[in-house]
Parts: C-alpha cells; sequence; structure tokens
C-alpha cells in the first residue's frame, strides 16, 4: 500500500491499470505463441496464429473443427477439422465459442498446440444496439 506522505527511493504509487479486451486477446495469443514455441521448439514446423469459431469438439479423439478466418501466410479461411497437441487444449471449449490460438504446421499436418476462448467483442458503453 501507497503512503503519499512517505518519502523513499522507490517509485510512486500508481493505481492498476485496467486491461482493455483487446489488450487481453492480445496478451492471451502471445502467452499461446511462447507456450507453443517453448513445446516445439524440437519441431522443424511453422506456427501461425489461428481464430474461429467452433463447430465441434471430439475430446475422445483429440480433436477440434473450427470455422477459422484467414490464417495469414498459410490458407484461406475454411472450416476443418485439426487435431490438438494434448486433450487439455479443449478443457472449457464449447460448440459456438470463438476461439484463438495456435497452428503448428509440419509438412502436411496441422495440429492446434495453442486454443485459448475469447470473448466477443462487446459494444462501448452507450452505443445503441440494431
Amino acid at each position: 500500500m501507497c503512503d503519499p506522505r512517505v518519502v523513499s527511493t522507490r517509485p510512486k504509487c500508481f493505481p492498476p491499470r485496467q486491461l482493455s479486451v483487446r489488450g487481453a486477446a492480445a496478451l492471451a495469443l502471445a502467452i499461446l505463441i511462447a507456450g507453443a514455441a517453448a513445446c516445439s521448439r524440437e519441431s522443424s514446423g511453422k506456427l501461425y496464429p489461428i481464430r474461429g469459431e467452433v463447430v465441434s469438439v471430439s475430446a475422445a479423439r483429440n480433436g477440434v473443427v473450427l470455422a477459422h478466418d484467414t490464417v495469414v501466410g498459410f490458407m484461406q479461411a475454411m472450416t476443418m477439422s485439426f487435431p490438438v497437441a494434448r486433450s487439455e487444449l479443449l478443457d472449457g471449449i464449447s460448440t459456438g465459442d470463438r476461439v484463438e490460438g495456435v497452428v503448428l504446421v509440419e509438412g502436411a499436418r496441422s495440429t492446434i498446440v495453442g486454443l485459448a476462448k475469447i470473448e466477443p467483442a462487446t459494444p462501448p458503453a452507450g452505443a445503441a444496439a440494431h
């Protein structure tokens, strides 16, 4: 706790900053990419960020079907099935969720190595609904 009456060599205290939805999503994606890169150090593949909507989840088959946006530098937007590197990536993920993550491409194989649910964008306060 900061006391403005106390003089010290420490930096002044600042109130905690609120992270915007976009900032939180960017931070989550950066963490996913860093984690995926750490997990795939032995791999000769390439990592790409991916974002889309979950069409179905198959925990038993360790896979997810995504209707994904364009993966810049790799593929156009489409709906396709991806295996996931670890079944835990599917925890809390359901049909209809918007997600972002990281896909590892090794030759003809594309594997989701990071996946997180993202919240839909909310209109600013006071914005009129259409």
